[in-house]
């Protein structure tokens, strides 16, 4: 036997055994499979819903003592290079964001977009902590950063919204 045809055979039964360890692995079904499709799009839904009242419930608790919180957050920052005047007004651009985005989020709307915004957000947000050095809470953020991905990765599952009439059938 030649070394080309050895070679040749070698690999496509080395293919064949990946494919079906990947599938085992995996546990692939086909795309088109009901059940799966609407699970992941379910998925989507309550992970998007999960991320909206989150947003749109940091607003409504700061809400009652917004000149509070703005206040207490250029406080926090008074130790790092930005302005109070800065860190103040970017205070309420942060609660009209993130309630904006709940919004959004939670009725399924521009959903793209909603979490494009969310994620510049978490970006600034990380980057003040990290000014202040509260490690911990940059984690925190992470957490939500990997949803917020994880969401826009996987936007070709959002079904159940106001852009699609909240219907899973498209």
């Amino acid at each position: 036997m030649m070394l080309s045809t050895y070679c040749s055979k070698s690999v496509t039964n080395n293919l064949r055994k990946y494919k079906l360890l990947k599938n085992t692995y995996f546990m692939n079904l086909p795309n088109n499979y009901p059940h799966t499709i609407n699970d992941r799009r379910m998925g989507f839904a309550l992970l998007r819903f999960m991320l909206g009242v989150n947003m749109l419930g940091r607003v409504l608790v700061r809400l009652p003592d917004i000149n509070g919180f703005a206040e207490g957050m250029a406080n926090n920052f008074s130790d790092t290079i930005l302005p109070a005047p800065f860190v103040l007004v970017y205070a309420y651009i942060i609660l009209l964001v993130e309630a904006v985005v709940g919004v959004l989020l939670i009725l399924g709307f521009k959903t793209r977009w909603a979490l494009v915004a969310l994620g510049l957000l978490l970006t600034t947000l990380a980057f003040g902590m990290i000014l202040q050095q509260n490690y911990g809470t940059v984690a925190n953020i992470l957490v939500y950063g990997f949803a917020t991905t994880f969401l826009l990765f996987y936007t070709r599952y959002d079904y159940f919204g106001a852009d699609t009439g909240f219907s899973l059938d498209k």
